[in-house]
């Protein structure tokens, strides 16, 4: 198999990006605009040299997934934000059910979706400048590339994110300010983060390449929509598009979110989930047993705490509740030192007599890669009678449960439930409950 050559393949599931995956002659074929279930005459434009894996554009579809759409919006195939665009609803969120079972062997008691159209949802986002002076352009990095799509118009960005994002690329324009270039580390803008209440404040952080002499301060002073405008300036070359520290420039530095039955405010470059309303839904169950019951008791722990939305919930039952978080701006927030929560863990278990030694529960709300070896081995040997995870990659949730539930694990698990927290995309949410076993 060499690039160019054409094959006819059946996409069987899809990938973390998105993409159909079928199988051909031992080789994994990945297949963009492929949907499981569907057969495609394909042309092959990249082998993998480490491993038996190709990925291959489209010619031709034999046939069509009944859920197969038009997509709306006008910059699908080129963004590869939402890679599910072109399937309606209803068979997007069967295709994540089955998905869970099928790839991952996790089973779920139901998928948590909103009734609303799948746009609009994501009350945060973030941006990267592109263009020439006099024509910027606001867009995310193509996969495996630096070059930008173009982001105008995004139907799943919130309304009063979209027109902070025009009215941004509108003024850099005007000012004719100089977009950062990736290929010879010239020029200034680099990205820009947006946050929104959903009734009309918007956060927006602007990083910059430049330190010092950057257009930020003409940019701040034209600008209308944003309720608060801080900077930042990053000059690594790295994927990392956060600042390491922000100035204030005018303005709100937060907004306040509703995360149902309380609130919480959000720094501008702060973790927020992108979609609050399921969120909420996923942190309320998280602290609760799978029918929807309260837990009390003495002490919980909060690991990768985040804002502290489930630090709070878990306050209203708990006497004690000893949070974790590394992110600076967050863990200022929740009263604690930033810390690795294998820190955290490792201070708890070399003291007996600490004060959130013995707890009940412990909640974990890790980053994509997960818990990983060194925690999971921290919480076994801690021994919480109960565990709950809330995992946003099923890749690293399963191997989790392995190292929690497996012939050294001291857990089992009780119920898992899935959240559509990203419509239009293949990614979902994931909570497990594990309790102590007893053997």
């Amino acid at each position: 198999m060499k690039p160019g050559d054409t094959l006819t393949v059946m996409a069987e599931s899809l990938s973390k990006h998105g993409d159909g995956v079928g199988v051909y002659e031992g080789v994994e074929i990945h297949v963009a605009g492929l949907l499981p279930g569907e057969t495609g005459d394909v042309a092959i434009d990249y082998v993998s040299k480490q491993r038996p894996r190709a990925h291959a554009q489209v010619l031709v579809r034999r046939n069509t997934h009944p859920g197969r759409r038009p997509a709306p919006c006008r910059h699908h195939g080129r963004c590869n934000g939402c890679a599910l665009m072109d399937m309606d609803l209803p068979s997007q969120r069967e295709l994540k059910r089955v998905e869970l079972e099928r790839t991952w062997g996790i089973m779920i008691d139901r998928l948590v979706y909103d009734d609303r159209e799948g746009r609009g949802y994501r009350f945060s986002s973030k941006r990267v400048f592109s263009g020439s002076p006099g024509r910027i352009k606001l867009g995310s990095y193509m996969r495996g590339t630096h070059n930008v799509a173009d982001m105008q118009g995004c139907l799943v960005d919130h309304p009063d994110i979209a027109d902070c994002a025009d009215e941004l690329a509108e003024v850099t324009s005007e000012l004719r300010c100089v977009p950062y270039d990736e290929t010879d580390g010239g020029g200034d803008l680099r990205y820009a983060w947006f946050k929104t209440d959903g009734h009309g404040q918007v956060v927006l952080a602007i990083i910059t390449a430049e330190p010092c002499h950057s257009a930020v301060f003409d940019i701040a002073a034209r600008l209308q929509r944003p309720a608060g405008i801080a900077w930042g300036s990053n000059g690594g070359t790295g994927n990392d598009m956060r600042a390491t520290t922000l100035r204030p420039l005018r303005g709100r530095q937060t907004v306040e979110i509703d995360f149902g039955d309380l609130t919480a405010h959000f720094g501008p470059l702060g973790f927020l989930q992108p979609n609050p309303h399921i969120a909420a839904v996923a942190y309320h169950d998280l602290v609760r047993v799978p029918a929807g019951g309260a837990l009390h008791g003495r002490t919980a722990l909060d690991l990768y705490a985040g804002a502290g939305v489930t630090t709070r919930l878990l306050r209203r039952s708990f006497t004690h509740v000893g949070a974790c978080e590394s992110f600076p701006e967050s863990a200022r927030a929740l009263g604690c030192e930033p810390m690795l929560v294998e820190e955290f863990l490792a201070r708890l278990l070399s003291d007996p007599h600490h004060l959130h030694r013995n707890p009940e529960l412990v909640v974990a709300n890790p980053p994509r890669g997960g818990l990983g070896q060194t925690v999971c081995d921290q919480l076994n040997e801690l021994a919480a009678p109960r565990l709950h995870l809330m995992s946003c990659s099923p890749a690293s949730l399963v191997e989790d449960l392995r190292r929690l539930t497996g012939a050294d694990g001291r857990y089992r698990a009780i119920g898992a439930r899935a959240f559509d927290t990203l419509p239009q995309t293949n990614h979902v949410e994931v909570v497990v409950w594990l309790v102590g076993r007893s053997d």
